[in-house]
């Protein structure tokens, strides 16, 4: 089997696939047309400043 480079946007469009797939087996996915409560995106932005 003759040896392939594969460039960068290969590996990356590889890897989101993966981990579309990944996410979809272990039922992770959020459902189209999901809308976050107020409540949960307050809690993310406190979240993210204290980091």
């Amino acid at each position: 089997m003759e040896r392939r480079v594969a460039n960068k946007d290969a590996v990356k469009r590889s890897a989101i696939r993966s981990t579309k797939a990944s996410a979809q087996l272990e039922r992770r996915t959020v459902p189209t047309g999901f809308v976050r409560s107020e409540r949960v995106s307050q809690f993310l932005v406190e979240r993210r400043q204290r980091g």
